[in-house]
């Protein structure tokens, strides 16, 4: 059986950096699926500001694009 000391030192660090990213990838899937379960639910408030966005947008550019062009 190998001792503490006969273990290779290169071996316990690779294999706390994999415990450690396995960690940090369980945690980041937690955080995405608290953050797609946070973006359904405020789903409509949402829509209804890209909806409001696209239409001010439409807006601005008809009315800049009828300044410049007032000559008709």
């Amino acid at each position: 059986m190998l001792s503490k000391q006969d273990a290779d030192p290169d071996t316990e660090r690779l294999f706390g950096r994999i415990v450690e990213d396995v960690i940090l990838f369980a945690v980041c899937c937690y955080l995405v699926k608290l953050g797609v379960s946070f973006l359904v639910s405020v789903r409509i408030p949402l829509l209804i500001l890209a909806v409001l966005g696209i239409i001010a947008v439409i807006t601005y550019r008809v009315l800049r694009w009828r300044n410049r062009h007032d000559d008709y």
